[in-house]
């Protein structure tokens, strides 16, 4: 499919640098440097991206053409299988966010939590003092998230508010391998009476290991658990970029041949 323009297109809706427009009867998204048509099957229903790139995704239980392009001239909200309702702002974004994961196909419910967790990292929830209930992101049926809850990609309090990554145990000291091929990992310690954060990488050689212990923060602390919510199987790549970005630059607690905090 050839890029469509915005000069070329009928504007129905448009913020910042997403847009959405008709040409010849088509209903195309913009965003960046991609174009998409939009298209249907009103029995399911499911909505389909075809880029230009030639990328098709299909968005399960999602809406049709026709009703997006309602909810763009018309205003209001559209209410998705999960019960929860979204203007064209809200739609436009998981639209936007199936389009970044690049999947042949997606659930909708499932694009809900992932902008969900989207809202989560823009406002530092990543602990329980930060936690924010999902009223606040337009999410009334909470239970869409039970399948990022149950991944350990987000956790929940008490109270009903959710927070980036996976509750740790209220213990003095955690430890924890990412990868035991080419090893690295992170975890935190009592200090003082206080916590103190850390990661860890080490070179291999033969059956040792030259260990760099380093501090972090406990932002970055969360942030590896996002990133890392289950032990791998890293090779050298993986394991250099998690030294590129929280290890290296970082204040040294320990280091040398097979040692650990």
């Amino acid at each position: 499919m050839q890029l469509i323009m915005k000069e070329e297109l009928i504007v129905v809706y448009q913020e910042k640098d997403l847009i959405l427009g008709e040409k010849e009867g088509r209903l195309y998204l913009l965003f960046g440097e991609e174009s998409f048509l939009l298209t249907d099957y009103p029995f399911e229903p499911s909505l389909s991206m075809k880029s230009s790139h030639g990328k098709l995704t299909t968005i399960r239980h999602a809406c049709t053409v026709d009703e997006l392009r309602h909810l763009a001239s018309a205003g209001g909200t559209m209410r998705l299988i999960s019960g929860n309702a979204y203007d064209i702002h809200g739609i436009c974004k998981r639209l936007r966010k199936a389009a970044e994961l690049s999947m042949d196909s997606v659930d909708s419910s499932y694009l809900e939590g992932r902008c969900f967790m989207d809202y989560l990292q823009h406002h530092g929830a990543n602990s329980p003092e930060t936690a924010i209930s999902p009223a606040n992101a337009g999410i009334q049926n909470a239970n869409v998230l039970n399948p990022l809850v149950h991944a350990k990609k987000v956790s929940r309090t008490l109270d009903g508010r959710f927070y980036l990554g996976k509750p740790f145990p209220k213990t003095d000291k955690y430890s924890h391998v990412i990868s035991n091929q080419v090893r690295f990992g992170y975890g935190f310690r009592t200090v003082s009476g206080q916590k103190q954060y850390y990661a860890w990488h080490g070179y291999p050689s033969r059956n040792d290991d030259y260990i760099t212990t380093v501090e972090i923060t406990e932002n970055e602390f969360s942030q590896i658990g996002i990133e890392y919510p289950q032990e791998i199987i890293a090779d050298r790549e993986t394991a250099e970029a998690f030294r590129e970005k929280y290890i290296n630059g970082h204040k040294i607690l320990c280091e040398g041949w097979n040692r650990i905090l």
